[in-house]
């Protein structure tokens, strides 16, 4: 009898572990399969449609995805009921697709769109049938993929770019794309730090690995010399640290992270500055590195077409044969140009409403409380890091794939059981 009770206990806690698994192995493989580069592209040929087997195994792992969601949870026509987050994320996800039927790259944008599509059944998927310990779970994974591509690129650097040679990055990765990675990594492992002793599910983690793999990924972020991705996750710090304490302890945490800065500022005023400055000259920090030219032309376009835009993807375009730079450069004009005054409003709309709902509803609950910093930190970072790229207003990116996680974290804890839940 004893022996049959074990068997099947562990035959549940095999299934318990696979059910936890899927959500995991599924985002990291979108997360690697759009951004982990292995060659390097010129940006003509990435608009124009021309598929090298990289972009055929990228379209394969996506199908290969979808495949799974669709034979693993047999999805019907039936309408269900969702709440208003919800219908925002599918109002975000239908305008990015409809933006691809006229797009003037059309090969790129129906890709980019079947792409969307996948990105989004998976967070629905996560919401409605994955335990909410799986989004632990996927933020503890991605923490050591990242940490692991930074030890990988000190040990085996790739060639680097002609016009950058001294930022740090692995394999053929833009370095703003991997400040991108170590900004959401670094705000991710001090968010589990802080949290340390406070109650939730999921992965507990000794306190000496978090502090190895911010050690990691916080020197990865300052070689990358990624001042955007540096902002973005000093705001998202700055988030985690607000959120956590109450009252007079967050007074006490802003004088100390006050005279910190200052004795940083003294103590080393020449190599801040000089991170900042990158050797660069007055004419390219006053233009950003071109991106007041580009955005200045950005809504010169979209004065054309405010509606709906030029298409998904035509920011990639438009904008080389004028400046040579490719995409937006920031989320907000990327949108405007791609999706116009709709793709804004439906992608502000979202946004809105992941930081409303992890700010308001995960509050009522004692073991929401680490779920509702991370997500407020994550995508505060996201936001201050999308001023200069537009990698949070465009498809197949890791922020926008971390935007679609974010919001099945936060439809997934509105919809969680109440048995599992702890009112405060």
């Amino acid at each position: 009898m004893l022996s049959t009770v074990r068997r099947r206990t562990g035959a549940a806690d095999r299934t318990g572990n696979r059910s936890l698994r899927w959500p995991l192995v599924c985002t990291l493989a979108l997360i690697i399969a759009s951004e982990y580069k292995l060659r390097v592209r010129a940006d003509d040929q990435t608009v124009s449609g021309d598929a090298d087997p990289f972009i055929l195994i990228e379209i394969g792992v996506y199908a290969l995805v979808a495949a799974f969601l669709f034979l693993r949870f047999r999805p019907t026509f039936r309408t269900r009921r969702a709440d208003w987050v919800t219908y925002l994320g599918y109002a975000y996800a239908a305008v990015l697709i409809g933006a691809a039927l006229y797009s003037p790259y059309h090969a790129v944008a129906l890709v980019r769109a079947a792409q969307v599509c996948v990105v989004f059944a998976l967070s629905r998927a996560i919401a409605r049938h994955a335990p909410r310990e799986s989004l632990h779970r996927i933020a503890h994974g991605f923490v050591v993929l990242v940490a692991g591509s930074v030890v990988f690129g000190f040990l085996v650097p790739f060639p680097r770019l002609e016009s950058q040679p001294d930022r740090f990055t692995w394999l053929y990765l833009h370095p703003v794309v991997a400040g991108t990675f170590l900004a959401i990594a670094c705000v991710l492992i001090t968010a589990y730090l802080v949290t340390h002793r406070i109650r939730r599910i999921g992965p507990h983690w000794r306190v000496s690995w978090y502090f190895v793999l911010l050690a990691v990924c916080v020197a990865g972020l300052i070689a990358t010399k990624t001042r955007g991705a540096v902002f973005g996750a000093a705001v998202g710090v700055l988030v985690v640290l607000w959120t956590r304490w109450r009252g007079s302890r967050k007074l006490e945490v802003g004088m100390v992270l006050g005279a910190l800065g200052l004795i940083a500022g003294l103590a080393a005023p020449s190599m801040i500055l000089e991170f900042f400055v990158r050797g660069e000259s007055t004419e390219q920090l006053a233009s950003l590195n071109s991106r007041t030219e580009l955005w200045a032309q950005a809504f010169t376009l979209a004065g054309e077409r405010p509606l709906y835009g030029y298409g998904l993807t035509a920011s990639r375009g438009l904008f080389l044969d004028t400046i040579g730079l490719g995409g937006g450069h920031n989320a907000f004009v990327n949108l405007l140009v791609d999706t116009g005054v709709i793709g804004v409003l439906a992608w502000l709309a979202l946004v809105a409403a992941v930081l409303i709902t992890a700010t308001r509803r995960l509050r009522l609950y004692a073991e929401m409380r680490v779920d509702r910093i991370i997500i407020l930190a994550v995508l505060s970072a996201m936001l201050a890091n999308s001023i200069f790229t537009e990698d949070l207003g465009a498809p197949a990116t890791v922020a926008s794939t971390w935007l679609f996680v974010l919001l099945a974290w936060v439809t997934s804890t509105s919809h969680a059981r109440t048995h599992e839940l702890e009112p405060r």
